[in-house]
């Protein structure tokens, strides 16, 4: 060697050190990364399930003869391109030999709704690979030779006949060496590249520093508590105000601890855009220092999708040509990915566009691959939606969930489900003409519904006339509510789950279902799916309603899984990672956040004060007003003038926020009545994506614009007003939800606990929106601005007890009061 090629820098020499470490992967990782071809096959109805799937195997492994092994464990260490592979997996059924006459023979068994023969070609190949790696390793543990035979069976067992169908294939060793050995150079190559990315990432975490010249008040406590977890693992809950900078109070030591600990990936959270465009913006700051970090930022399928978006077509067998051949055009799609530093929606799409490929197939391709994800809380709590790389658990990750407030309500809505008759009975017409055994699948989940009503019907009936004899008179409408121990509608979940087994075998056979009934397909499914999960927390709700004649037939009915509290399974969740960090400006009362959010009571609580001084927020409290329902009507004067007394105080933007629309619109043609010269903007019901960013581009610096908007709403969380753009707010009433059926229910299951059902289900949810709404007023330390919380309930000690630390609430008892006090406030700097 000559001699400038014999030194190697520290770098190189730490990498090359790295790069001797011994990869430890499993048959099945590497035939997933190394061995899929052809083209993606769709996963709508997740196949059979994982339950089906185990007695499956187990029946088989039963049957198998003596001397025959199941679940027998392989592990060999071999080294390819001088890099050292620990290979290791399971065989569902080992038959040693027996004689010189037969070959040692390694089954496998996979299950399906369709004939073997109707599964498509790389759905065989995916299947055939992963034996051959397992023959190949038994090969290398036994020391077989090159022209050694080796018998591989699979075993198709049909699930919807109860038949296996077995497929015999001999190799010799020296073959299945030969095709394992191309996917380990592959993998090989591949963990090369990301190792060395790895080192970068390391090197430049170490060196990077604080990105501010210094840190506001709480930020810093923020930082060093955000590491200690990130490094020592387990759980923090922070409650931090706006302006303290959560996102990069809590990105810095992820990133830190990136380069000075086991930590490979770092998950975070967001419910909002806009959350997801400070973490963008927080990282590019990073990226300029010399921050080598991979950022993935995961957008919903529909605002991704080729297909969804109008820039491709389905061919005439309903396929998505960009899925067409997909694992073919992958590898040089994930090579030229790698390591960037952005792969926005923008970058995955242009990438995506210039091999054809799916763009959203291929962002959860890079999965990963990335060492920072940002995505929305269903991809780490939705049972469905779930990444499944987090199931590895040889690699250490943390899991930062911004906006925690919202988790709990999500997480609940994430394992509820719905079922509708008439969506069922449009989904069966839908069929008609395409898929007829789909079709009287989906009529029997209708039936199954109409005899599920009939019989809680009847019960109701029964248990009615025992107490009064007289015949009751039918209801138009009529609402049954489970309990803990009642009967479930088995015939549904029983006709469900033939539904679903039909639509697998057409997705099994590619022969797709409509794509009209794609939705409604996956709701099935999670309906089924949710069904399967259900515990001690849910309730069945059950809705009919007739039409006009109440003598008539019910022409509606709804079945509704509700989860009333989700604590258990975002606990599963939470235990796939190394730590979890979750913060928001509203967390609080500590007690209420902990058990929405399966939180054991020694987990640390953070609860930071605002890094802005107390005199850059007027906050006055009007107790003359009375929001509550039925005393809406009387209060709409008092609110008029309140609002254009504030306006008025010191023109600028005004948001003014309500608990419905019907109030709102109330509100708004009185105040429009009485001051039509104020231009108000309102926010309307559904509106689009156009629609908000119209209504945003009013609150702008220089502008005098009045928006009326609903609290808990897009405009009252999530969304800085930086500056003029925001210099007050009016909060009318207390924010408390909607009174139905949902929230009753939460209130009893709480009640029963021993708990304060009121305030569980209706106080503490509406004091976060009410904090959310308040928050957006001040932003920055130049900000300066006025809140106005309108109703007398904000007078209670309840309220008045949970109120943040730097708020000086004014008291004003009468409009002339409050204008008052608003010019004061204005005059004093």
């Amino acid at each position: 060697m000559s001699a400038h090629k014999t030194a190697l820098s520290g770098d190189e020499a730490v990498l090359s050190e790295e790069m001797r470490d011994g990869i430890q992967i499993s048959v099945g990782e590497l035939v997933a990364f190394a061995c899929r071809s052809s083209d993606l096959v769709s996963n709508v109805s997740g196949g059979p399930t994982a339950l089906e799937g185990i007695r499956a195997h187990q029946k088989l492994q039963k049957k198998r003869p003596a001397g025959s092994e199941a679940e027998y464990y392989l592990q060999v260490e071999i080294e390819q391109d001088a890099q050292s592979v620990v290979l290791s997996g399971r065989v569902d059924i080992l038959h040693p030999q027996s004689d010189l006459h037969r070959p040692v023979q390694l089954d496998e068994i996979k299950t399906t709704y369709v004939p073997p023969h109707k599964l498509p070609e790389s759905t065989r190949a995916l299947h055939w690979a992963q034996l051959k790696i397992y023959g190949f390793c038994y090969g290398l543990q036994q020391q077989f030779s090159a022209d050694t035979p080796v018998a591989l069976q699979m075993l198709w067992h049909n699930l919807k006949e109860k038949k296996t169908y077995p497929e015999l294939q001999e190799f010799s060793w020296r073959e299945l060496e030969q095709f394992s050995r191309e996917a380990l150079a592959q993998y090989v190559q591949w963990h090369h590249r990301w190792q060395a990315h790895k080192h970068a990432v390391r090197v430049s975490a170490q060196a990077l520093e604080f990105p501010f010249g210094r840190y506001r008040d709480g930020q810093r406590e923020l930082a060093v508590a955000a590491y200690r977890c990130l490094r020592d693992g387990g759980k923090l809950v922070a409650e931090a105000p706006t302006g303290i900078g959560k996102t990069i109070s809590t990105l810095f030591p992820a990133v830190k601890a990136m380069g000075e600990t086991g930590l490979d990936q770092v998950i975070y959270l967001t419910a909002k855009n806009s959350g997801r465009q400070v973490v963008r913006e927080t990282t590019t700051s990073l990226h300029e220092l010399g921050l080598r970090l991979s950022v993935l930022e995961l957008q919903a399928r529909d605002k991704t999708c080729a297909c969804s978006l109008g820039l491709c077509s389905r061919d005439e067998d309903g396929i998505c040509p960009r899925t067409r051949g997909f694992y073919d055009r992958l590898p040089p799609a994930r090579q030229a990915l790698l390591a960037q530093p952005l792969l926005t929606p923008e970058i995955i799409a242009q990438e995506a566009d210039r091999l054809q490929l799916c763009p959203f197939e291929l962002s959860l391709q890079m999965l990963p691959w990335a060492d920072l994800v940002v995505c929305d809380f269903n991809y780490v709590f939705d049972p469905l939606v779930q990444m499944h790389n987090l199931r590895d658990t040889l690699r250490q990750r943390a899991l930062l969930v911004d906006e925690a407030h919202n988790l709990g309500d999500r997480a609940r809505g994430m394992y509820s489900a719905k079922l509708t008759r008439s969506d069922s009975r449009r989904a069966a017409a839908e069929c008609k003409s395409s898929h007829p055994s789909l079709r009287r699948a989906i009529q029997s989940l209708v039936r199954a519904l109409d005899k599920w009503v009939v019989e809680l019907r009847e019960l109701r009936e029964s248990r009615t006339s025992q107490n009064h004899p007289t015949e009751p008179v039918p209801a138009k409408s009529e609402l049954w509510i489970s309990q803990p121990g009642d009967e479930t509608p088995q015939a549904v979940n029983t006709a469900i789950q033939k539904v679903l087994t039909v639509a697998n075998q057409l997705w099994e056979a590619a022969q797709p279902p409509p794509d009209a009934i794609a939705d409604w397909l996956k709701n099935l499914f999670r309906f089924q799916a949710i069904e399967q999960l259900a515990g001690e927390e849910h309730r069945y709700i059950t809705r009919a309603q007739r039409s006009s004649n109440p003598e008539s037939r019910w022409h509606e009915q709804e079945i509704e899984l509700l989860c009333l509290n989700a604590a258990e399974y975002l606990q599963q969740a939470y235990r796939l990672f190394h730590c979890a960090i979750l913060f928001s400006a509203t967390l609080r009362p500590a007690h209420f956040v902990y058990r929405q959010l399966g939180l054991q009571a020694d987990s640390p609580y953070l609860q930071l004060p605002s890094p802005f001084h107390p005199e850059q927020m007027g906050l006055f409290v009007c107790p003359y007003v009375d929001t509550r329902y039925r005393a809406r009507q009387g209060a709409t004067s008092a609110l008029v003038d309140m609002i254009a007394r504030t306006f008025h105080s010191r023109p600028g933007n005004y948001l003014v926020f309500f608990p419905s629309y019907r109030f709102l619109q109330q509100v708004a043609k009185s105040f429009a009545e009485r001051f039509p010269e104020i231009a108000l903007v309102q926010q309307e019901s559904g509106s689009s994506e156009q629609q908000r960013a119209r209504f945003l581009e009013c609150f702008q610096p220089g502008r005098e614009s009045l928006g009326f908007a609903i609290m808990g709403g897009i405009f009252g969380e999530g969304i800085d007003y930086v500056g003029e753009q925001l210099v007050g707010t009016i909060v009318v009433g207390t924010g408390l939800p909607q009174v139905n059926e949902e929230q009753e229910l939460l209130r009893s299951a709480s009640a029963a606990r021993g708990e304060n059902g009121f305030d569980i289900a209706y106080r503490y949810p509406g004091l976060t929106r009410v904090l959310q709404t308040a928050g957006r007023v001040i932003r920055s330390e130049s900000d300066r601005g006025v809140v106005i919380l309108a109703d007398y309930r904000f007078t209670d000690p309840f309220y008045r007890s949970l109120y943040p630390q730097h708020w000086q609430p004014r008291i004003c008892d009468n409009g002339e009061t409050l204008g008052a006090a608003l010019k004061q406030f204005w005059e004093t700097r």
